[in-house]
């Protein structure tokens, strides 16, 4: 097992709202891959619960998430909260993450990201530091079926993967 199956993510993914499951092969392969050694890290729990959310495995993921209380695992909490659709849990949780490292990288690639009228970068900088409800509100009106540019919802919600699972593994790789 390699780090291929999560980071970075395979094409398509991840899917922001109702996010299908993988097939039970990956959930154990997840699952059962030693994450810690695998990818050198002091602790691999949150880079299993990063790579459950990404083949949607939400509920198993949530088991990991609230477990932890640094930043990184309350960002992964309101990331299964709002692909399950519980948006205003999602926001708790960005609450409880504060202004993470990662946000102002995050506001620089959803700038360069190009989009349609019902889904653009300016929607989601709207305000001068990364505000991670703009995203959530536009998660939200995908989940409830209003008109939403899914393939621009998806290429920010993968970039914000991508900056979350680097910083992951960034913090707790061995020195």
């Amino acid at each position: 097992m390699t780090q291929q199956i999560f980071y970075p993510a395979p094409q398509g993914l991840p899917v922001p709202v109702r996010p299908p499951q993988g097939d039970s092969s990956i959930l154990e392969e997840i699952l059962q891959t030693n994450w810690t050694e695998v990818c050198h890290l002091v602790d691999g729990s949150l880079v299993r619960a990063g790579a459950l959310w990404l083949h949607g495995f939400l509920d198993e993921s949530h088991q990991i998430v609230q477990k932890n209380s640094s930043s990184e695992g309350s960002y992964w909490h309101a990331l299964v909260h709002r692909s399950e659709g519980d948006f205003d849990n999602s926001m708790y949780w960005f609450g409880k993450v504060g202004r993470h490292p990662i946000y102002q990288p995050l506001r620089q690639e959803v700038g360069k990201l190009e989009g349609s009228s019902s889904g653009s970068p300016a929607a989601l900088l709207n305000d001068p530091q990364w505000n991670p409800q703009r995203l959530v509100d536009l998660c939200q009106a995908a989940y409830e079926g209003k008109r939403v540019d899914l393939g621009f919802l998806q290429q920010g919600a993968a970039a914000e993967y991508h900056l979350l699972m680097g910083f992951v593994l960034d913090q707790q790789a061995m020195r």
